[in-house]
């Protein structure tokens, strides 16, 4: 077994922590390379920057203090610029790329001499990985949101079906293609968290001969407490995430009209990327909140009857694994972490993606079968709790050992 590793990502979200933390209870991890974090007078002078709040609630428990290095320059740099120019410094340059390359630049530089293997993700790993070969260590790329190609291919799937939506999908620039590219080609190996995701590097030649691992996201059914009974009040349903064609958003506003149902509420957590004229025509159907705390949105979900994320393209999708964990089913699409976790029809659903029939006869169902609604979720929180981040853990680590030497 190898003596060390190094984990990189550019805000250590909850699955490159997790990451970091199997590393670090295997004895293996020598870096965990991140952004901003609730730890250091810099950090704390950095939480006085707009839109910093969430980011600074980030703390790492049970890791080694001397392994976590952060590199705020790159964060502090985007989080500014989103307040000074949304959309990013150019038409095809996101604060998002640049927080990604920087931080991508900042740890090649510095990359330990005695670290045997770097850990790095999508967008963030090609300058990590070029200064890694040049000293022979294992490249492991991990593809937490499905390989690009899919992605597209799923997105102009909304255009064909939704022409009268008039939908702006973005295409990544050449630049950004090209680098997640050479981030494919120079992995040892691939990290994938669904089903889906492996499939999307279908796309993808160079990813045929690469050795690709599924290693499921777990759920915090071991942190958080599930809903003692059932809610009462209007029927609810609810949506966490990016509020975009991606996440088939417009399908569950059209299944939701054709509805009508009454004494009912459908809710939107979130930001918003859909458009005003497609808004305007579902006004009034749906409620809206502003993307939350992570603890926040956890108590909204116990609240609801149900959770639908019905996600066109996506590695996992977390919310659905912390629904679960609090009792709450979850109608989703076989193209998330859906089916890793969820038996169709006893813990929740895993439907076609595109299908607005099959979605609104699983939300018709669920709102004339409350009850046994509840009792979905219940059996969601058992399995939630047969699958939780320790299990992510020691099965990443089980997957990786005999490659790590």
């Amino acid at each position: 077994m190898m003596t060390g590793v190094t984990v990189s990502h550019p805000h250590g979200n909850p699955n490159s922590y997790h990451t970091a933390k199997a590393f670090a209870d295997a004895g293996l991890l020598q870096s965990f390379e991140q952004g901003f974090a609730n730890r250091g007078f810099t950090s704390k002078v950095l939480s006085k920057l707009p839109g910093s709040r969430n980011s600074l609630k980030r703390e790492f428990e049970n890791l080694p203090t001397g392994s976590q290095r952060q590199h705020l320059f790159w964060e502090g740099i985007s989080q500014l610029g989103r307040r000074l120019k949304t959309e990013g410094p150019t038409k095809d340059v996101s604060w998002y790329d640049i927080l990604f390359y920087g931080h991508d630049w900042q740890v090649s530089k510095a990359l330990n001499k005695e670290v045997n293997a770097v850990y790095a993700y999508e967008d963030g790993a090609c300058n990590t990985f070029h200064a890694a070969k040049r000293t022979n260590k294992i490249t492991i790329y991990e593809l937490p949101a499905g390989y690009y190609a899919g992605v597209a291919n799923e997105l102009r799937g909304v255009k064909e079906r939704l022409p009268e939506l008039e939908l702006d999908i973005k295409i990544e620039p050449q630049w950004k293609t090209r680098r997640k590219n050479r981030e494919v080609q120079l992995a040892d190996l691939i990290i994938v968290p669904c089903e889906w995701a492996r499939e999307s590097l279908r796309f993808n030649s160079i990813a045929k001969e690469k050795l690709v691992i599924k290693v499921p996201y777990g759920t915090p059914s071991d942190e958080v407490s599930t809903k003692s009974k059932r809610p009462t009040g209007p029927f609810t349903a609810l949506f966490a995430g990016n509020i975009s064609a991606r996440k088939g958003v417009p399908y569950l506003l059209d299944a939701w009209s054709q509805l009508g149902l009454k004494n009912a509420q459908l809710w939107l957590v979130g930001g918003m990327r859909l458009g005003a004229p497609l808004l305007k025509q579902y006004s009034g159907m749906f409620k809206h909140f502003e993307a939350m705390s992570h603890r926040e949105l956890l108590e909204l979900m116990k609240k609801v009857d149900l959770l639908v994320f019905p996600s066109l393209a996506e590695g996992f999708g977390l919310v659905i694994g912390e629904a679960m964990a609090v009792g709450t089913p979850v109608l989703t699409t076989i193209n998330t972490g859906g089916p890793e976790l969820i038996m169709d029809g006893q813990e929740g659903w895993c439907i076609p993606p595109h299908s607005v029939r099959i979605l609104k006869e699983r939300i018709e169902w669920a709102y004339l079968h409350r009850e046994e609604l509840f009792n979905m979720g219940q059996l969601a929180r058992q399995k939630a709790e047969k699958w939780t981040w320790a299990h992510y853990r020691q099965s990443l680590i089980e997957k990786l050992s005999p490659y790590l030497t």
